[in-house]
């Protein structure tokens, strides 16, 4: 009995060292980390590995969307706070116009909106490939929420 109790217990032991986390921006297995470049020597299950790269390869598109709308964001937001009829820049004055500048922050706005639905599908992909690798249950879980919906409150289905 005390033999069944201590292979259960460094069973589980094992089991546990042996699952892949992500801490901040790094992979964690066995109590080792790796940037996330190196998820091909992590992962062993291809599946997970595939997921991963999808993972990846979302994460880049928000960042490059989500960096050119905050630029743009970011050199609109000067001339159309500013007011000023005119703008002298490197010698050349330009006549500078307010509307321009809310065209370029909705522009940007609209980039950056583009980039929010790839960061999440990053980090679900992401979220799948580790419960992949970790041998938990990806099936599909559809589950009720309580969310708050302006001044009221909704109950929602999702799946």
């Amino acid at each position: 009995m005390k033999k069944m109790i201590l292979f259960g217990m460094m069973l589980s032991f094992t089991l546990g060292t042996a699952q892949v986390t992500m801490e901040k921006n790094k992979l964690v297995k066995d109590g080792q980390t790796y940037k996330l470049k190196e998820f091909r020597s992590v992962f062993k299950d291809p599946n997970a590995a595939s997921t991963f790269h999808k993972a990846r390869t979302n994460a880049a598109v928000s960042n490059v969307f989500s960096y050119a709308g905050g630029f743009l964001i970011g050199f609109g937001i000067v001339p159309a706070l500013s007011g000023k009829k005119t703008e002298v820049r490197n010698g050349v004055v330009y006549e500078n116009k307010p509307s321009r500048g809310w065209a370029v922050v909705g522009i940007g706005a609209g980039l950056v909106g583009v980039g929010i639905p790839f960061a999440y599908a990053a980090d679900k992909q992401a979220k799948k490939a580790l419960a992949l690798e970790n041998g938990e249950s990806t099936a599909f879980r559809p589950h009720f929420k309580l969310e708050s919906a302006g001044t009221g409150v909704a109950l929602s289905y999702n799946f």
